[in-house]
């Protein structure tokens, strides 16, 4: 079995792994990230979405009556597999207490703050590190059937406003002018102009790739244990080997909560499962990447392809299969709204991976322990706060 010795080991190689590789990597330390697979998972298959706009957290009113109404309707974009385990109960009980409002506004504020400086960083990266980025910058549009839907978003819009968020209303015929390839019969639209939108597993390879330019190792290893000595760990087994290093961080996303048992912290997060379904396309179908508020769906159009993601499902397994119908409904619904959507037949194979929930909303960026550093917890905003949160971890390691 080989082993391995490094400043710091990354358990976890996605966005936001990458991130945290690149920037101690820069910083000249000696970094070795493990993970068995990548850039794959949630990095992969999200929606490529880069948005302050949508940095209000889970944990609000609204979106806990939401989780409600789901008990009852199975068929809902938020939703529970069934049997419902016990074991998610405290954790949702928390998130109720963070779902106060004003809780989830302060959350909100960070997270808006969090965001802007990430997409300044992104910006960093293609102009100042040559990163090649496959940033669009035209901004995304938050979608409306009807005028009620869109009148529920002032409570939202106008606390976005109190932090600096820019946006535009858009009426019928404005948002016809902006994107002639939606519906005409929608209500209407708010015009975020300072989002972006991405390929997000060219994006979290190209900055894997950017680490390794600096020095960064990447190992196809799954960890299994680790080693601990007065409140330290010493090292982790892998089931290639051993890694020992001064630093540990967690950046396993959804199994962050797992890898930290096996390294003797606890985080508080859980998978919350999405999904999406990418279709080829030989040119890019909107102008826009596209939110339906009132369906909770995304559609990001890329050069080459456009992507729909949707769903939050808690409970079950990362072995699971969307659930029967998923895509159908997806596919129904983005059509709705894009009637010129490539057909059904032309898309991948759904795609299902889970997000890493925290009951605040707030990642977990911080020492949890003598020599560990937790970076997970991101849930819908993993893509969005890849660089700060690499950046926060660097000046967290201490050399």
């Amino acid at each position: 079995m080989a082993s391995t010795h490094a400043d710091v080991a990354v358990v976890g190689g996605g966005i936001i792994g990458s991130c945290v590789a690149f920037y101690l990597a820069k910083r000249g330390a000696d970094v070795v990230v493990l993970d068995p697979a990548p850039g794959q998972g949630a990095s992969a298959g999200n929606a490529g979405m880069l948005v302050p706009s949508q940095s209000v957290p889970f944990a609000n009113l609204t979106t806990v009556g939401a989780w409600l109404g789901a008990l009852a309707h199975r068929d809902s974009a938020i939703s529970f597999r069934r049997p419902l385990s016990l074991n998610l109960l405290p954790w949702f009980a928390h998130l109720m207490i963070e779902a106060r409002p004003g809780r989830s506004r302060r959350t909100t504020e960070l997270l808006y703050h969090l965001a802007r400086r990430s997409l300044q960083l992104y910006g960093e990266l293609v102009d100042t590190e040559g990163i090649d980025l496959p940033l669009r910058s035209a901004g995304s549009l938050r979608v409306f059937r009807s005028a009620s839907g869109l009148l529920r978003q002032y409570p939202v819009l106008r606390t976005l406003a109190g932090f600096g968020a820019e946006f535009e209303l858009l009426g019928p015929r404005a948002l016809r002018r902006a994107e002639p390839a939606l519906h005409t019969g929608l209500a209407g639209a708010v015009d975020f102009p300072g989002d972006r939108s991405l390929d997000p597993s060219r994006t979290t390879h190209a900055i894997a790739d950017a680490a390794r330019a600096r020095g960064a190792r990447f190992q196809a290893d799954r960890v299994l244990g680790a080693r601990r000595t007065g409140g330290r760990v010493e090292s982790v087994t892998t089931d290639r080997g051993t890694v020992r290093a001064r630093w540990f961080v967690v950046a396993a996303g959804a199994a962050s909560a797992r890898v930290g048992r096996l390294l003797g912290v606890r985080l508080p997060v859980r998978p919350g499962y999405g999904w999406s379904l990418t279709y080829p396309t030989d040119h890019p179908l909107l102008r826009h990447a596209v939110m339906l508020e009132e369906d909770h769906v995304v559609i990001n159009s890329r050069e080459r392809s456009v992507r729909l993601t949707t769903g939050m499902e808690f409970g079950g397994t990362t072995h699971d299969e969307p659930r029967a119908g998923a895509a159908p409904w997806l596919d129904a619904v983005a059509r709705s709204y894009v009637p010129t959507l490539p057909a059904r037949e032309t898309a991948a194979a759904p795609w299902r991976g889970a997000r890493p929930m925290t009951p605040s909303g707030v990642p977990r960026v911080a020492r949890v322990g003598a020599n560990v550093v937790a970076a997970t917890g991101h849930g819908t905003l993993g893509m969005t706060l890849g660089p700060v949160t690499g950046q926060l971890v660097s000046a967290l390691v201490t050399p």
